[in-house]
């Protein structure tokens, strides 16, 4: 009984007192440039499957459709009874012509998985995986001290026509991990004006995805 109470009042503890920002993240040499997307969480607001908006940029809402998880005092999204599986999608327009994406993801507790974090370049239907390269960038040091990981991923060989764009990652099926803040980075340009499509024999395909 007693190390039940113990294990309980650390888990609140932990939930409650670790917060932090990105530690040394990659920020690209692009970043702001005309044809580019930025979104930065440093809190978050919905555990159970709702929208967090970014609070710096746009473009993007992250999910957690992991169970058990609580939004820490600290603002941090803590999978408190379960692993995180997180899901981020496109909340504007899709991108054209994408080169590149970076993810800085900052985390403490047990694990992310960085190295299986991926994203999905398309539609549903005819959409494509693509793996990421994970580098460590700085924290850590103990599992109550955040530590920052960089994530990149090569987009030029299926950024093809205009594109959503959408990132997936959990913590490996473990709970008392603990979502701190995430940043993404994505080299690319908005759609074309209609002029510019239909030069590219592209305004069709777009109006057959709205419907």
């Amino acid at each position: 009984m007693f190390k039940t109470l113990t294990a309980i009042a650390a888990t609140l503890i932990f939930a409650g007192s670790v917060s932090a920002d990105l530690v040394n993240p990659d920020i690209p040499s692009w970043r702001g440039d005309a044809n580019t997307t930025f979104a930065q969480w440093d809190s978050f607001t919905s555990a159970d499957g709702g929208p967090n908006a970014p609070e710096q940029g746009g473009g993007f809402n992250l999910y957690n459709f992991g169970t058990g998880a609580i939004i820490a005092g600290s603002g941090n999204l803590y999978g408190a009874g379960g692993a995180l599986n997180i899901h981020v999608y496109p909340a504007g327009p899709p991108l054209f012509n994408m080169q590149e994406a970076v993810v800085n993801i900052s985390f403490a507790g047990n694990p992310i998985d960085v190295a299986g974090m991926r994203a999905y370049v398309g539609d549903q239907s005819s959409g494509q995986y693509v793996d990421g390269v994970a580098e460590f960038r700085g924290g850590g040091g103990s599992a109550f001290s955040p530590q920052t990981w960089a994530v990149t991923f090569d987009l030029s060989n299926v950024a093809f026509g205009f594109q959503g764009l959408s990132f997936f990652f959990d913590s490996d099926d473990a709970a008392n991990s603990s979502l701190d803040a995430l940043s993404i980075d994505v080299l690319g340009s908005t759609i074309p004006a209609p002029g510019a499509l239909v030069a590219m024999g592209l305004l069709g395909v777009a109006r057959r995805r709205r419907r």
